[in-house]
């Protein structure tokens, strides 16, 4: 690929692809629970960047849903309180300290039931970070057929994650394809999440000037489709060293 920066985007438990020279690196994972927040740091060490641009992610997990809750069960999915969004902008002013490619992203796959506070989250962590560190956030794809989510989005950028599309896999493709013009324009002009495993790297996907590959492969300790990775990422950088251990630049906390 090119024309654009293709980014590896590093789940907690993976290593990233040598070959690429820009990552999205998870740093801390935080799952809510009905009125708290917990969290831990990611579960694999990483290599040092060396000249490589790294993006911090925070993920954030929503309040799992049982498979059977009675129905008369209250609503899990409430509005994200002053405590959970506190301690997320905390841990976004955390991981921004250790970007090195002036970018730090919130990945949060918030309910339809916490869409206003979402957008209250994203203002403050906006607000709170410095002049020089942009925002980034992951949407769903659905979520870009309504200006209601994507339109009130604080953030420097948005990306949709056009994977893991279901049934409609093919109908998303298509569209996508065409230049998706039934999506809301900041899902088609600034950034896009792809995978190699179900969206493989094509032509149409240079339309948005920064790409994230996410790796699916299943595993606890998973390498990148060799394939896939020769062609996102042409020209490898220096090899890191060891893959084993923490960088300090990518620790948990400060």
């Amino acid at each position: 690929m090119t024309a654009g920066a293709d980014i590896a985007w590093v789940w907690d438990h993976q290593s990233p692809p040598a070959s690429a020279n820009a990552w999205a690196v998870t740093v801390v994972q935080m799952q809510l629970t009905p009125t708290s927040i917990t969290e831990r740091p990611r579960l694999r060490g990483l290599p040092a960047p060396l000249d490589r641009r790294v993006t911090p992610v925070v993920h954030v997990d929503p309040v799992p849903v049982p498979p059977r809750r009675p129905p008369d069960a209250p609503t899990l999915t409430v509005a994200l309180n002053d405590a959970q969004q506190s301690a997320i902008v905390a841990r976004m002013l955390d991981a921004s300290q250790r970007s090195t490619s002036g970018w730090v992203q919130l990945d949060f796959e918030a309910r339809p039931s916490q869409r206003d506070s979402y957008h209250a989250l994203v203002r403050r962590i906006r607000a709170a970070l410095p002049a020089d560190r942009r925002l980034s956030v992951t949407v769903l794809a659905w979520q870009c057929r309504s200006a209601a989510w994507i339109a009130p989005i604080a953030a420097d950028e948005v990306v949709p994650m056009f994977f893991r599309l279901g049934p409609d896999t093919r109908r998303w493709l298509a569209e996508l394809e065409r230049g998706a013009p039934a999506l809301h324009p900041r899902c088609r002009d600034e950034a896009a999440g792809f995978a190699p495993q179900t969206t493989p790297p094509a032509d149409w996907q240079r339309r948005w000037p920064r790409r994230y590959w996410f790796n699916l492969a299943a595993g606890t300790s998973t390498v990148w489709p060799v394939e896939a990775e020769s062609r996102i990422w042409s020209t490898a950088p220096a090899r890191p060293n060891d893959a084993s251990h923490d960088h300090p630049s990518m620790s948990a906390r400060p």
